[in-house]
């Protein structure tokens, strides 16, 4: 600076502004550079809190996997819910291989026991766990019924009654059955079924030696355990006695609106009851063995008591010597019987029984359809002996069944029962060993080409119809959802029944009780798909018919009926 005088330098600045502008230029520049720096700065810890932030959500997200049951991503290709944000990414099981290593060393793994819901080809909802071990299905089904009658006056004069309910055939709309139903298996070997209906067309029993009938009527209602060694499986409740092919069949698979007559003459009393159950297959499946201890009297309410709690004992034993499906042939043969005692009369408190059988096409409550032959209370200590013959076969669409029942009430007594000493009271009679028994044979057959009957060989009965094309008028973008017809049936079927006695009436003659009945079934079945079906039934009945006083008259009536059923 001593060089240069202080006026000197004022000078040349004076005279050379652009170098003044350049010496400028590199203080701009690291402002603007220190700017954009700061910029990026801020951006990126804004992108490292958000990356602190999804990693921390990923630790959490993590952790509640680990710890609680769901352990495991939702498969792959699984609908979002549009309702909510997108789940985390789906990890590998090598981003859990660690944490699993380290849960199994502790011992606290947890299997994966989440329920995935899906609609069934046999149209039911299903939910199940990834292992199998957990299951469900939660469903209903319900049956709108129509019926009408050509019914001769005298016909219509002999099945009326002083009641205001049994007022003849009279034509109408009911529900047939309309039940709620929930099923499935747990831990993989305890099953439930819990089963109610409420409709008030239940076809039960119309006499004194029921309990009230309740609103809603308890159906299977029980709990089981499976593969028992030795024994099979076990279940306790309210159980379906099983005394015959048609009595296992569910009324969702019914080729008909109704069960035989003799049917629903021998065994319809019995069909519910609070028990214990053991059944098992063996061969193959080839052989089917069920057996069961029941307390009687406890089919609608579930509930009964009785100065001696009389107890029956049934057993059903079924063969398949033919069973494959794959080809759609089956055969089943089938024995069942059963020893019970009688239920005690309320009020009377002695045992008794009755029969009723009903019309094969019916309408309004159980109540309101009268019974076409009804032999009236009798009494007996001896309790009552049932058996049952069993065969149905099928051959692709064609299938063939038939069956037999008979049942037994010796030494019968009507108006009471002797003294103790043997002697009669007044109006007590005898009537003997008495024997009513029965037969049924049908025909079916399918239309459409590749449907048929299916048999349950775990638990011989009429399974589901699973139409090969199901219906549909308009074309999808599928083949599988191209126009179909859906499965149509064609039925015939051919009833007897024999009930009646002849009771002492004092003066040295007697009267008939009970009735005796012919009917001959045709019918046509539309099932539209898995879960929706129609069906039509004409029935011709004959026999002897009617009430007990004066007596049953001969007679013949026409029915014709309509069903829409719904299951899921």
């Amino acid at each position: 600076m001593a060089r240069y005088p202080l006026w000197t330098m004022v000078m040349a600045l004076a005279f050379m502004p652009e170098a003044g502008i350049r010496a400028q230029d590199p203080l701009a520049e690291m402002r603007a550079l220190i700017k954009s720096q700061g910029e990026k700065l801020e951006r990126q810890g804004k992108l490292l809190e958000e990356q602190e932030r999804l990693i921390r959500q990923q630790k959490d997200w993590l952790e509640r996997e680990i710890t609680r049951e769901n352990t495991r991503p939702p498969p792959s290709g699984a609908p979002e819910d549009g309702n909510r944000a997108s789940p985390m990414p789906a990890l590998s099981e090598a981003d859990f291989a660690e944490d699993k290593t380290r849960l199994r060393e502790s011992g606290l793994e947890r299997k994966d026991h989440a329920l995935r819901a899906y609609w069934g080809r046999d149209g039911r909802l299903i939910f199940r766990s990834e292992d199998g071990k957990f299951q469900a299905h939660i469903g209903a089904f319900f049956q709108f019924d129509y019926a009408s009658f050509a019914v001769p006056s005298y016909v219509q004069q002999s099945l009326q009654t002083l009641s205001d309910f049994d007022r003849g055939l009279l034509s109408g709309t009911d529900f047939r059955r309309m039940r709620l139903r929930s099923d499935g298996l747990c831990w993989e070997c305890v099953e439930w079924v819990a089963e109610m209906d409420f409709s008030r067309a239940a076809d039960t029993t119309k006499d004194e030696i029921t309990d009230p009938v309740p609103n809603v009527y308890l159906n299977n209602i029980y709990i089981g355990i499976r593969n028992l060694p030795l024994l099979g499986t076990l279940r306790a409740g309210h159980i379906k006695e099983e005394l015959s092919f048609y009595c296992a069949s569910s009324g969702r698979n019914f080729p008909f609106m109704e069960r035989p007559m003799v049917w629903d003459a021998i065994e319809d009393p019995y069909i519910f009851d609070n028990g214990i159950t053991l059944h098992r297959n063996f061969l193959d499946d080839a052989v089917y063995i069920w057996t069961g201890l029941f307390q009687t009297n406890t089919r609608t309410g579930a509930f009964t008591v009785s100065p001696t709690g009389a107890m029956a004992y049934d057993i059903r034993t079924c063969v398949m010597p033919i069973l494959d499906e794959e080809n759609q042939r089956w055969m089943c043969l089938g024995f069942s019987g059963s020893v019970r005692g009688n239920p005690y009369i309320r009020g009377i408190e002695l045992p008794g029984s009755s029969v009723n059988v009903q019309p094969l096409i019916r309408a309004g409550t159980s109540q309101q359809v009268p019974s076409l032959v009804n032999t009236g209370r009798f009494f007996t200590k001896e309790g009552t002996q049932i058996i049952s013959l069993n065969y149905n076969q099928s051959w692709g669409p064609l299938s063939l069944g038939a069956m037999y029942d008979g049942q037994w009430f010796n030494n019968s007594y009507i108006n009471g029962l002797p003294r103790a000493d043997g002697s009669l009271p007044s109006r007590v009679a005898s009537v003997g060993d008495l024997y009513f028994d029965g037969f049924s044979i049908e025909a079916l057959c399918f239309l459409t080409p590749g449907d048929h009957r299916t048999l349950n060989p775990k638990f011989p009965a009429y399974g589901q119809v699973l139409p090969v094309r199901n219906f549909r008028v308009l074309r999808g973008g599928d083949d599988l959802s191209a126009p179909g017809i859906g499965a149509w049936e064609l039925t015939t079927k051919f009833d007897f029944y024999r009930g009646q006695f002849q009771v002492p009436d004092g003066a040295g003659s007697s009267k008939t009780r009970g009735g005796n009945l012919n009917a001959v079934t045709l019918g046509l079945n539309w099932f539209l798909n898995p879960n929706a079906s129609m069906m039509v039934n004409y029935v011709y009945t004959t026999g002897l018919m009617g009430k007990n006083d004066p007596g049953p008259r001969d007679g013949a009536f026409h029915s014709f009926g309509t069903r829409f059923q719904f299951t899921f």
